[in-house]
Order: C-alpha cells, then sequence, then structure tokens
C-alpha cells in the first residue's frame, strides 16, 4: 500500500438522509483518511446542525456552488494543506470499508485511481466511460461505455470517471490545476479527467474498489433545472478537448436535439442560452474562492 496522507473531500447539499450513511463509512475505513473534509454547500436540510455534533472531521461551509464548486473547494484545501493523497466523492455514495486501501493499492503519482460503483440492487453501475468521441461530429459523444465483460480486469483503463470516489495523488493538481468551479454540476468530473488524460495521466478503475450508490438515476428524459448545465457543459467540453469539426459542428448539433426536446418557450429560452454560453464559454471563479 502506498505511503503519504490521504484526505478524504466530502462534497454535500440538503441530503442529510444520505450523509448519515456516507460520513461514517468514510471515517471507518480499515485505512483511515488522516483528514476528513466536508463541504457543505450551505445546506438547509439540518446539515449543518448534525455535522457540528460529529468527530474527526473538518467542515468546510461555502454558498451553494453545486458539485464543481464544492469538488474546487475540496480538492484545493487538500492540496494546499499538503496532503499527498486526495480522495474526493459526492454525498450519495458509500465506500465499502477496505475501498481506500484497495484504490491506494495500485495507485501512483501518474495514476487516478477509480472504484466500481453497484446500484442499489448490487449490480455494476455501467456507467464510467472508456473512451470518449472527440473526432466525429456526427457520432456519440460516448464512444465505449463499461460493460460487465470489461469488469474481469482488476485495473480497467478509463477516461470518464466521476467524482464518486476517485483517488490521485497531488501531483495531478500541480498538473492540470483544479476542476472547473463554474460547472455547478454534470460534466464537471469528465473535463478534469479528460484534461489529465491529455496532460500524461493514466485512468484505472479497480474493480477490486467498491462503492454503493445511494440513488439509482431517473429512467427517461425530463426537462428540469439540471438540463441547462447539461445542454451547457457539454458544449464547453467539446469546445475545449475536440477537433476543429467537433468544436464546430457538434454543439450546433447538440443544440438541435435539445430544442426538439422543449415543450415552451420558457424552456427554449433555456437552452438558447446554454448554446450560447456554452459556445463561447470563459471560466469564471469568483474571487474569494481564487
Amino acid at each position: 500500500m502506498k505511503e503519504g496522507s490521504v484526505a478524504a473531500c466530502l462534497v454535500t447539499f440538503n441530503r442529510l438522509g444520505l450523509l448519515r450513511s456516507v460520513l461514517p463509512a468514510v471515517l471507518n475505513q480499515s485505512r483511515k483518511p488522516d483528514k476528513v473534509f466536508v463541504i457543505n454547500n450551505s445546506s438547509t436540510d439540518g446539515t449543518a446542525e448534525w455535522l457540528k455534533e460529529q468527530e474527526g472531521i473538518t467542515v468546510i461551509t461555502q454558498d451553494n456552488t453545486g458539485s464543481s464548486g464544492g469538488q474546487y473547494t475540496g480538492i484545493k484545501t487538500a492540496f494546499e494543506q499538503g496532503f499527498e493523497w486526495i480522495w474526493v466523492m459526492d454525498d450519495d455514495v458509500v465506500p465499502h470499508p477496505d475501498a481506500l486501501v484497495k484504490l491506494l493499492e495500485i495507485a501512483d503519482e501518474n495514476t487516478v485511481v477509480s472504484p466500481l460503483r453497484l446500484t442499489s440492487k448490487n449490480h455494476p453501475y455501467l456507467n464510467d466511460t472508456i473512451e470518449f468521441n472527440m473526432t466525429n461530429p456526427f457520432k456519440s459523444f460516448w464512444k465505449q461505455i463499461v460493460s460487465t465483460d470489461l469488469l474481469q480486469k482488476k485495473a480497467l483503463k478509463a477516461t470518464g470517471i466521476t467524482f464518486e470516489g476517485p483517488l490521485f495523488n497531488r501531483k495531478l493538481v500541480e498538473k492540470i490545476g483544479l476542476p472547473r468551479f463554474d460547472f455547478f454540476i454534470y460534466g464537471d468530473d469528465s473535463e478534469y479527467f479528460l484534461r489529465a488524460e491529455r496532460k500524461g495521466f493514466s485512468i484505472v478503475i479497480n474493480t477490486e474498489a467498491l462503492f454503493s450508490r445511494l440513488i439509482d438515476p431517473p429512467e427517461g428524459f425530463k426537462f428540469d433545472w439540471k438540463s441547462y448545465y447539461q445542454a451547457r457543459n457539454q458544449i464547453i467540453i467539446d469546445r475545449l478537448y475536440g477537433n476543429f469539426a467537433v468544436r464546430i459542428v457538434r454543439p450546433v448539433l447538440y443544440i438541435f436535439k435539445w430544442l426538439a426536446k422543449c415543450r415552451n418557450l420558457g424552456q427554449i429560452k433555456t437552452m438558447l442560452s446554454a448554446f450560447r454560453d456554452g459556445y463561447f464559454y470563459r471560466e469564471q471563479i469568483p474571487e474569494k474562492y481564487k
């Protein structure tokens, strides 16, 4: 197992019922983190009061900056305090007792190691991406998704993992910086690990390191407040990492697809704003978070 201090960074917002399961699982790992940071995005459901009663944690309360802002703050804090390894997650995934040990077994300075996530029915959650399509604007962004047959490997190479349990060395932050603060939700993890891969880091899923998801994804499409971020951030990623054709063409194709799903003028305006803000994106970080 690798030497060096480990900081766990747990981002939460208004999900106290889930947090009550996640935080104890982090604190009670067989190899305990040296520090546990809980980034509370100004929850209003009693989370702050409950966290005050917990021992062995450091709570950072900030504005509700979404998952991306929470991960930004957690990673930034762990890095600035000198921790060698940074372990990040949201408040809806429960690490199994030996998850950190398993992640550390195959981690190194140049490798990001992510756990295998399980659904509420204890089946592998086939959501991570082996490879993104950044060259053909007329085909899906997701070129190859993790499949059951690939899970026979202990260390499965991937590109598109999530902020639901990955462990990485501080060298990653030194080389590529922090996650994009202003993504708010959706795609912040894809962008960060695409950036890592472009800088020469390997990304693997350790299929023996397990996390259990407490919430399964919704079935079917539903237009809601997240749709703006889904469309905008997808366009941003294409504009940042696609070849010329992808950068120019695919955002237009995406927006037509999303507009076709709109059912009223408000939704149309939302999607047009997402296109504008994604196509002409410039990162914005409030001064107090820099």
